[in-house]
């Protein structure tokens, strides 16, 4: 296996502003060298002094590296979704993690405009677009989609897009996959010069347990980014082999950030923060603004401004559909004041986080306090690590940062990005900055009512045959946005919520139904000091997920047989998303009445035994009440 490739690149000299393309310069080659679950606190150029990435380091160091880039969602597939269409998921209900659900035919793949304008576009070979288009996607985009695509499958002297994405740097293999699968496929590919063992002075994050174990599962964090590292130097190399650094920009970059616990699939900066470089040969330096070789830039970006700024770059004008703001090229450049990040649900686990950064801040507003960072969520909890901190905290080995992890979590979060790397400090609890976070919150709120947001939609909707939310959400008569954000707000607001809760969960509207169940949920045990009939209310709740939720509320501050009985038809009337969203609620749910249900969850267990979806919920369950393991041969 070659070792990692650190390569000789020409003088970058970038001067001058966007200038419109000269008739007698071919178009721009542009690769794409994108990787998994990674944020910058574990790459070289971007700070960590014992991150093993020569060759991302050489590329920046030839290159613009990019400070506040931010992915629009904190994992995969929505980001994805953004990145192939130039759009952003919650105008189309696509933010729920590998949710195949109906799009508008005019969304198509960005590098369809490409292969238009004469480009060879090929992709290796990972797609996840997390819509009911994806395969039209991915044929309209790519010439070669495939293992095998490579640019040198184009026609000679065709400009070609080509996306690599490395796979090494994937949780499954900083986390999820056991150890000896790991060696396979990350330890046996690196030189010891690029391996970090748990022995190693590495920097470990300050909300983990700095344990012997813990060490040893983030010692695979490095060594999978390592392993990305090297595959990025052979591509580079094949590019200088065929005499194209001089005519190729590259964009390095990850999809979201680090597949490690309140990392990947949390909203905080560690969910959102991605590295970028882009390297720029000298053949194009009028296309950008004066940056100079190996510096940095502050520019805001985000995912959504990749495909507009590759169409730029080619001279194709941008659809009236797309959201982004050219990074550069030919296109003047909108000045971006902020990017907005979404995070929602997970494998049946249900979440709607939103946040905004302007790269000096980041402000989050979690809907779904009731759950902590670490959630339940099959395929996290089959790894080692997540286990190890679920064992931590039964056993009182964390300090209170750590344990906070493991916690219900905070209604608002404002963190300082450029200071406090970690996201350790909560500004959001300090008075000294209250009148910041009251800027945010104005911020987001303000955003949140101008622009509907499909994913407030539960998936039980979204899932219906025929259902597409692009459209569903420009009707206010089925979908009041304002009065549903507003009801949604009241998710975490404390007792004197719960009034205005318990009126609105018989709204004539099922979402604003569905919110105030959530946020009588999140209440917790403010519900038990109220009076009024539950059994009576249970009867006036006409949408089937807000039942879910206020029953869990009911059960969550004592046994109810009346309401447990409901609970129990919910869970079993056959319906796939009214039971994961039964077994969501009830993993939440205090331990006593949860356990009330366990003969239920046995029998949801032979009545879903074909649907794996369903199934991998029931695990969790059974795992939680009864302790029993779902390992990893079984997930899979």
């Amino acid at each position: 296996m070659r070792t990692a490739f650190v390569f000789s690149l020409l003088p970058l000299g970038l001067s001058g502003y966007a200038q419109p393309q000269d008739a007698l310069r071919p178009l721009p080659n542009i690769v794409w060298l994108t990787y998994e679950d990674t944020s910058p606190q574990f790459i070289g150029c971007y700070g960590n002094a014992e991150a093993k990435t020569p060759v991302m380091d050489s590329l920046a160091s030839r290159g613009v590296r990019f400070m506040n880039a931010f992915s629009t969602g904190t994992v995969s597939s929505p980001s994805r979704f953004c990145l192939i269409t130039g759009c952003k998921p919650g105008r189309y209900g696509t933010g729920n993690h590998r949710s195949m659900y109906r799009v508008p035919d005019f969304l198509t793949g960005f590098p369809k405009y490409l292969r238009d304008k004469g480009y060879y576009t090929t992709n290796n070979s990972k797609t996840d677009y997390n819509n009911a288009r994806a395969g039209e996607m991915i044929r309209e985009s790519w010439c070669e989609s495939s293992g095998r695509a490579h640019w040198r499958g184009r026609k000679p002297g065709q400009p070609f897009f080509a996306v690599f994405n490395s796979i090494h740097s994937h949780q499954s293999r900083t986390m999820t996959n056991p150890w000896p699968v790991y060696e396979r496929q990350v330890l046996a590919c690196l030189p010891d010069s690029l391996r970090t063992d748990e022995q190693a002075d590495f920097e470990m994050p300050p909300f983990y347990v700095a344990s012997e174990k813990m060490r040893r599962c983030v010692s695979r964090v490095y060594n999978s980014i390592s392993r990305t590292d090297q595959q990025f130097g052979e591509i580079l190399h094949q590019l200088e082999e065929d005499h194209l650094l001089d005519s190729t920009i590259v964009f390095c970059f990850s999809d979201h950030g680090e597949g490690i616990p309140r990392g990947k699939g949390s909203a905080l900066g560690m969910g959102y923060r991605v590295p970028f470089i882009l390297y720029v040969p000298e053949m194009y330096r009028d296309l950008f603004p004066s940056w100079e070789e190996g510096s940095t830039t502050d520019m805001l970006v985000g995912f959504e401004d990749m495909a507009a700024t590759v169409l730029s770059l080619a001279g194709v004008p941008l659809p009236e559909h797309m959201e982004g703001f050219t990074i550069t090229g030919q296109r003047e450049q909108r000045k971006r004041r902020y990017v907005f990040g979404a995070c929602d649900g997970i494998d049946g686990n249900v979440e709607f986080s939103r946040s905004v950064t302007d790269g000096d801040y980041m402000y989050t507003r979690v809907f779904t306090p009731y759950q902590p960072f670490v959630r339940w969520i099959n395929y996290f909890d089959v790894s080692e690590i997540q286990r190890l901190m679920r064992a931590d905290y039964v056993r009182g080995e964390m300090n209170e940062l750590q344990a906070a992890i493991m916690e219900p979590r905070s209604v608002e979060y404002l963190y300082d990005l450029k200071n406090d790397k970690w996201e350790t400090v909560n500004l959001a609890e300090n008075p000294r900055y209250a009148s910041l976070l009251k800027h945010y919150r104005r911020v987001l709120r303000n955003h949140l009512l101008q622009t509907p947001d499909a994913n407030l939609i539960p998936e039980y909707t979204l899932s219906q045959e025929g259902f597409m939310a692009y459209d569903f959400v420009k009707r206010r008569s089925s979908f009041p946005n304002r009065r549903i954000v507003e009801t949604a707000y009241l998710s975490g607001e404390g007792d004197c919520a719960i009034p205005r809760l318990l009126k609105r969960v018989t709204d004539e509207n099922d979402f604003v139904q569905y919110w105030a169940a959530i946020g009588l949920f999140s209440a917790g045990n403010g519900l038990a000091q109220v009076d009024f009939a539950p059994e009576d209310l249970m009867k006036r709740i006409t949408y089937p997920p807000a039942k879910v939720w206020y029953a869990a509320a009911v059960l969550n501050n004592g046994w109810n047989e009346t309401i447990g009985r409901e609970y129990e038809e919910l869970l079993l009337n056959g319906n796939e998303q009214l039971a994961i969203l039964a077994i969501c609620a009830l993993l939440e749910m205090n331990h006593s009445s949860a356990e009330r249900l366990i003969q239920a969850i046995h029998r949801a267990e032979r009545l879903y035994k074909n649907d794996a979806s369903v199934n991998n919920m029931i695990q969790l369950a059974r795992l939680k009440l009864e302790g029993v393991i779902y390992d990893y041969k079984n997930y899979w």
